[in-house]
């Protein structure tokens, strides 16, 4: 039982971890966000993604 609490809680810090990274990095400016979602745009081209700025008809 302690060692599922102890990958629960792993799991848990390394999304944290990711999630701070990434806010942090394009906030700063070390990684770019063209559609400043706080997904650097490496991480998503990395899973297919094609970032794209969005129109400002889409954001309202």
């Amino acid at each position: 039982m302690n060692e599922i609490i102890i990958v629960v809680v792993a799991v848990v810090v390394l999304i944290a971890a990711v999630i701070i990274y990434g806010v942090v990095s394009t906030s700063m400016g070390y990684e770019e966000d063209v559609n400043k979602n706080y997904i650097p745009d490496r991480f998503e081209r990395m899973f297919g993604a094609d970032p794209k700025k969005k129109d400002s008809d889409e954001q309202e």
